[in-house]
This record gives C-alpha cells, sequence and structure tokens, in this order.
C-alpha cells in the first residue's frame, strides 16, 4: 500500500476541467445495471466491497477514497449498480499521457459474469478518449486469474515490484497496454 501512495504523492498534471462522466445504463451478462461516477456517499460501499474481496481487509481506508474522489481533475473513479446497490468499482489516475487503474474490486456474489473485464474495458475507452498513449495497471503476482483476464485485454508484464503489497510482503506485476484510436 504504501508503494502505491509514494505514487500518488508524485506530481500529476492537473486539467483545466474535471475528466467528464455520464451515468450510463448498461448490460452486462443479460444483467441491467448503472455505471456512475462514485460519489463520496458512495465510500462506504466501496469499503465493504473491499472488505468483501480481500477477506476483511480493506487496502483503501475511508480518507483515500475520499481524496481520490475529490481529484476529479486527475482522477476517475465508476460505481456499477445494480437497483441501490453497489456491486463494483475501478478508479483511475490520469496524467499527461498515461492513465494508471488504481484500483478495482467486484463483490464475490457478481464475480465471473465478465463485470471487472467491462470496468477495464470502460477505462481503456476513457483513457483513449483522454488520450493516453497507454494504460497501466499493478495486480497481485499470486492473482493469476486477474492476469489472465488483462493478457486477453492486450495487457503485458512490463516488471515485478518487489514486495509492493507491504504487509503480505507480495509482489505485484506493472502491466501495460499501449493504445491507438483503433482495437
Amino acid at each position: 500500500m504504501w508503494n502505491k501512495f509514494k505514487v500518488y504523492l508524485q506530481p500529476r498534471v492537473w486539467l483545466k476541467r474535471e475528466l467528464p462522466y455520464t451515468t450510463e445504463q448498461v448490460e452486462i451478462d443479460a444483467q441491467s445495471f448503472y455505471l456512475a461516477r462514485a460519489e463520496q456517499s458512495d465510500i462506504p460501499a466501496l469499503i465493504e466491497i473491499e472488505r468483501a474481496v480481500y477477506a476483511g481487509k480493506t487496502p483503501w481506508d475511508r480518507w483515500a477514497f475520499a481524496s481520490e474522489l475529490n481529484k476529479r481533475r486527475t482522477s476517475i473513479y465508476l460505481v456499477l449498480c445494480q437497483g441501490s446497490e453497489v456491486v463494483a468499482f475501478i478508479g483511475a489516475w490520469f496524467s499527461a499521457n498515461e492513465a494508471h487503474i488504481t484500483n478495482i474490486a467486484v463483490r464475490p456474489s457478481y464475480q465471473r459474469r465478465g463485470i471487472g473485464h467491462f470496468l477495464v474495458h470502460k477505462m481503456v475507452q476513457l483513457a483513449r478518449d483522454y488520450p493516453s498513449q497507454k494504460i497501466t495497471l499493478e495486480v497481485r503476482a499470486s492473482n493469476e486469474g486477474a492476469q489472465s483476464v488483462y493478457q486477453r485485454m492486450g495487457f503485458k508484464v512490463v516488471r515485478t515490484r518487489r514486495n509492493y503489497y507491504i504487509q503480505e510482503k507480495e509482489d505485484a506485476f506493472s502491466m501495460c497496454r499501449l493504445l491507438s484510436q483503433q482495437g
């Protein structure tokens, strides 16, 4: 977590206006959802999803989420909702030529339905529209399922970050996908 926040503390390029996003209805695996920009009122749901996904732990606390949601000119967090329930979220930072996915989580009861894939694809679209030249992320070395999804989406491992997840002393793979206007 500290490694993530060291990157967070580095200066980012600020846009003249906030990153735009309009709420939309979407269909995933024959189910209807809506996708919206995350707001401060969504923070308890984001933490609840983290606890469910990370065995009771919350890698990001209330302060981290609140800080990110306030940076509307350098980051964007999206929530996927079914009815009034937040079922998944994704966040990313944007700088001069790069978008970086900072966090993604899907409630366990909604996993394996293509939701994670959908959210990453949506962030790739936003990065392309920004326009960014590449999109990056880190993934746990032990999370082979997520690595497989990212690889199918065109991400490549570019380096191993030793002990990136400090509490668990676990490595992460930095992955990158170059963006073009096609594909």
